[in-house]
């Protein structure tokens, strides 16, 4: 019979695009792969778009000015996952962190299924660490998290899995894409895509600097709607042949083939992909989401892969200095890169793939005993 899995995953791109390198990966191994998450988020249009049959389900964020309403909808949630489960019987379902998964993994647990997890922030976040306790495997994309998981669930490091075209993208394709100087070394900066405004005013305010610097060109990817504002700020170096911004890129993959030195946020999943795309990086975590940002930027800049500006540090240290030193030393930038490339296999969804095999190879009470 044809093995069959359940992935639950969605809110953010973050836990969305590792579920799907790992579908992907099980699928082309002959698996049958399903998808359940929220109802309301990015995940309900993103994941039929690549082709996997979807459930969404009503759940909600726990608030605590509406705790009965988020428990009925969690009530609610889990009852229809566990009938959606009880008549497909998949194998195994996996599931990638926050709320929106914690209904099928406890309607998984209530059917015997066995559950995996993959944690791949540092610090596991609040779902994880409590859905662990159900889980007959953890992944980890990071070594230092196994502190906080319980002792006796299976543990694998596997990496961060990441879409297995970030790595493809082609050095010559992004030169002519962007239009950038092949004798030129490139900075990007990129915060996300609803943009970073903090990281967007702290490059403007060093353009002067990092542009008098005749071999550094800079991609400056602002976020949607943020593009006017940003080029009326950069006043004459808006047009400047080597400052290039942009709203939104189509083609990460190309970009970040010809990238020397990335600016960005702190998320798991694009850390993940600088890292096996082995690309050095300033990160500047965001002090949303319980502080794992800061987390995941100080396991990469410990392991010597990154720089770590906090945003206090930044309000006061100018950024410029910092982008010249590690930008125009070409061996620290080498170093860097080779540090990147111990942090995280582009493999990684193939690794997790393999766990996801190995936990239903055996019964359960041999995994937890593991």
């Amino acid at each position: 019979m044809k093995p069959s899995i359940v992935i639950s995953c969605g809110g953010t791109g973050g836990h969305i695009y590792p579920g799907l390198a790992v579908g992907r990966v099980l699928q082309s191994q002959g698996w049958s792969v399903r998808f359940i998450g929220s109802d309301n988020r990015m995940e309900k249009d993103k994941i039929p778009a690549e082709g996997f049959p979807f459930l969404g389900l009503p759940v909600q964020q726990l608030r605590k000015n509406q705790p009965i309403r988020s428990l009925k909808a969690l009530y609610k949630s889990v009852q229809i996952a566990r009938q959606d489960l009880r008549g497909q019987r998949p194998h195994v379902v996996l599931g990638l962190g926050s709320y929106i998964t914690v209904p099928t993994i406890v309607a998984a647990w209530l059917e015997k299924i066995p559950v995996v997890l993959l944690e791949t922030n540092v610090v596991p976040g609040k779902a994880n660490l409590y859905l662990a306790r159900l889980a007959q495997a953890v992944a980890l994309a990071h070594a230092d998290t196994a502190q906080y998981l319980p002792p006796q669930t299976l543990q694998r490091l596997t990496g961060s899995p990441i879409r297995p075209e970030i790595t493809q993208g082609q050095r010559e394709e992004g030169l002519a894409l962007f239009g950038l100087d092949a004798n030129c070394k490139t900075l990007t900066l990129v915060g996300g895509s609803q943009g970073a405004q903090k990281l967007n005013q702290a490059l403007l305010a060093t353009l002067p600097e990092l542009l008098a610097l005749e071999n550094l060109q800079i991609v400056h990817v602002s976020g949607a709607g943020n593009e006017a504002e940003i080029k009326a700020a950069a006043g004459v170096y808006a047009g400047h042949p080597r400052y290039h911004l942009l709203n939104y890129v189509d083609n990460m993959p190309a970009l970040l083939a010809c990238t020397d030195l990335v600016i960005s946020r702190a998320g798991a999943s694009s850390i993940a992909e600088f890292l096996a795309c082995q690309i050095p990086s300033i990160l500047i975590p965001g002090g949303f989401g319980g502080g794992h940002q800061l987390d995941n930027a100080r396991a990469l800049a410990d392991a010597g892969a990154a720089i770590l500006l906090t945003e206090p540090q930044l309000a006061i240290t100018p950024l410029g200095p910092v982008i010249r030193d590690v930008i125009m030393d070409t061996e620290r930038l080498d170093k860097m890169r080779e540090n990147c490339s111990q942090l995280n296999s582009p493999l990684a969804a193939n690794q997790v793939a393999q766990l996801i095999h190995d936990t239903i190879s055996y019964p359960k009470e041999e995994a937890l005993a593991c």
